[in-house]
């Protein structure tokens, strides 16, 4: 509905033209290797001093992170995927897990939670 007002008002004025006007709003790109090199001086810094210095909004800066796959975890900037060591050290737990499911019957007593919903689930084997 604000874009059919904005159109009323530029027709009314006598403004026919259809082509989009630059504006100063418009997305600004981030360079990602100026970004990486940024978070790779200091992993803990935080996504408005980037977007201070960059002279930039702060989302900007957390979109473009988002783009190269870093996520702010424990007060520093890493990569969201998993690393293969961290893969193993994963699938050995699961392992031990099951290993251990026989003798304690654990998947029992297993809580999941799922960080984008919040909601806590039980599950039963």
């Amino acid at each position: 509905m604000i874009k059919v007002k904005v159109w009323f008002r530029k027709f009314k004025a006598g403004n026919f033209d259809i082509e989009v006007e630059p504006r100063s709003d418009r997305y600004i790109e981030v360079d990602c290797e100026q970004l990486k090199q940024i978070i790779d001086q200091d992993r803990n810094v935080s996504a408005r001093t980037i977007a201070l210095e960059l002279d930039v909004c702060q989302k900007t800066i957390v979109d473009a992170l988002k783009r190269i796959n870093l996520t702010f975890m424990f007060n520093r900037w890493v990569p969201h995927e998993l690393t293969a060591e961290d893969k193993l050290k994963r699938k050995a737990a699961c392992l031990a897990l099951f290993r251990d499911q026989r003798k304690e019957k654990i998947v029992d007593r297993i809580v999941t939670y799922d960080e984008n919903m919040g909601v806590l689930q039980q599950y039963k084997s």
